[in-house]
C-alpha cells in the first residue's frame, strides 16, 4: 500500500507541475533550448549520444538484474524495493505524459522521437535507479565513500539530462521534473516502503516467535 500512494501522489504531483509548466514556462524553456543548439559541435553531440544511454530501461534493466545477482539476495528487502523503483521509474513518466500530453520541442533534433515529452523518462529511470543503487553499495561503505558513491549516482544522472536537452529532444524543464520524480521516487520507496517490506519478510534462519 505504501508503494501505491507514492506511486500515486508522485503521478498527482507531477502531472499537475507539467500542466502548469506547459501552460507559463514556454518561452523560457525555448530560449535555453535555442542556446544550447547554438553551442553544438561534434565532439559534445558524440559525447551525448553515449551518455543519454546511460538513461535507456534497455541498459537499466539489465544492469539492475546483474546488480541484484551480484549480491546474491543477501539483504531481500533492499533488493526488492530496487525492482520497485525500476519498475516504477518505468511507469511513473509513461503515466505522467498521457495526463500532460505535451510535444517534443520543435527545435532541430538531433534524435527523432514521436512520443510525449513531459517529463524525460531516461532522465527519471537514470536518477531513480543510480541512486538506488549508490544507497545500496554505500551500505557497506565509509562515510567518505558512502558520499562518494551517492554522488557519483546523482552526477550521472545530471549527465543524462543534460544530454537529453543537448539533443533536443526535451525541454529544460523535462528533464528537470524527471530528476526530481526519480530522485523522489527512489528515495520515498526506499526510505519510507522499504521498512515495511523488511516487516513482510520471513525471519532469515531466525526462530519464529509464537
Amino acid at each position: 500500500m505504501r508503494v501505491l500512494a507514492i506511486l500515486l501522489g508522485l503521478a498527482v504531483l507531477t502531472a499537475l507541475a507539467g500542466i502548469g509548466v506547459r501552460a507559463w514556462a514556454p518561452g523560457f524553456d525555448t530560449q535555453v533550448l535555442q542556446a544550447i543548439a547554438g553551442g553544438r559541435d561534434t565532439t559534445l553531440t558524440s559525447i551525448a549520444w553515449v551518455v543519454t544511454q546511460a538513461g535507456s530501461f534497455v541498459l537499466l534493466a539489465p544492469l539492475s538484474i546483474a546488480f541484484l545477482l551480484l549480491r546474491r539476495w543477501k539483504r531481500p528487502a533492499d533488493d526488492i524495493a530496487l525492482v520497485v523503483i525500476a519498475a516504477g521509474s518505468a511507469v511513473l513518466p509513461f503515466v505522467v505524459k498521457l495526463i500532460v500530453a505535451r510535444p517534443r520541442p520543435t527545435i532541430e533534433h538531433l534524435s527523432h522521437l514521436s512520443s510525449l515529452s513531459f517529463p524525460s523518462e531516461h532522465t527519471t529511470q537514470a536518477a531513480a535507479i543510480y541512486l538506488a543503487i549508490a544507497i545500496m553499495l554505500s551500505q557497506s561503505l565509509t562515510r567518505g565513500w558512502r558520499e562518494a558513491a551517492i554522488a557519483f549516482g546523482v552526477l550521472i544522472a545530471l549527465v543524462v539530462a543534460w544530454s537529453r536537452v543537448y539533443l533536443g529532444v526535451h525541454y529544460p524543464t523535462d528533464v528537470a521534473a524527471g530528476l526530481v520524480l526519480g530522485w523522489g521516487w527512489a528515495l520515498l520507496v526506499f526510505h519510507w516502503a522499504r521498512p515495511k517490506l523488511i516487516q513482510d519478510q520471513p525471519a532469515m534462519g531466525r526462530p519464529t516467535v509464537t
